[in-house]
C-alpha cells in the first residue's frame, strides 16, 4: 500500500499510509442458472466492490480494482458460499 504525505507552505506532512480503495470478494459464480449455482455446479471468481462494501451490500461487482468504467463482473449468479464451488 502507498503512502502519501502533504506539503503545506514551508512543512512536510507526516507519512500516512493510503487506505484501501476497494476490497476483494472470492464468490462462486454461474452464467447458466442459479440452481446450478446452489446445486454446486459453479467456479470459483474473484470480483471486488469498493472499500467497506460487502457481498450482502454492494450495488455492482467489478472484474478489475478499477472498479469504474466497463470493467463490471460478468453477468450470471454470485454465491458468496465459495467453499462448496464446484462440488
Amino acid at each position: 500500500m502507498a503512502n502519501f504525505r502533504q506539503q503545506t507552505n514551508s512543512a512536510l506532512g507526516t507519512s500516512t499510509v493510503c487506505s484501501a480503495c476497494f476490497t476483494t470478494l472470492f464468490l462462486c459464480f454461474s452464467s447458466v442458472s442459479a440452481n446450478e449455482l446452489c446445486c454446486g455446479i459453479s467456479s470459483n471468481t474473484t470480483v471486488y466492490v469498493p472499500s467497506g462494501q460487502t457481498f450482502q451490500n454492494a450495488t455492482n461487482l467489478y472484474a478489475t480494482t478499477s472498479l469504474s468504467g466497463g470493467a463490471l463482473a460478468a453477468s450470471g449468479w454470485y454465491s458468496d458460499d465459495a467453499g462448496s464451488c464446484g462440488q
